[in-house]
């Protein structure tokens, strides 16, 4: 798990520097939930944002069935 302050949610992507495409999206109060998959590794991140003064982002390493999982489960 890695803390990231002081980057916005739109620059994230910037921030990585790797080829990401957005696959899920929720967003709860001031918090957003991302799930980001990269291609050529078959990684999946999970990106937990808060878009206070300042910005914090929480980005974490899961697997093909976590993410899945987060997808499908219903609020």
């Amino acid at each position: 798990m890695r803390l990231i302050r002081n980057v916005k949610l739109d620059k994230y992507k910037f921030f990585t520097s790797e080829d990401t495409r957005k696959i899920f999206s929720v967003a709860y109060e001031d918090l957003t939930t991302v799930i980001y998959y990269q291609d050529t590794n078959n990684n999946f991140k999970l990106v937990v944002a808060k878009g206070d003064d300042p910005p914090i982002l929480i980005e974490k390493g899961i697997t093909r069935a976590e993410a899945f999982r987060l997808m499908n489960t219903r609020p």
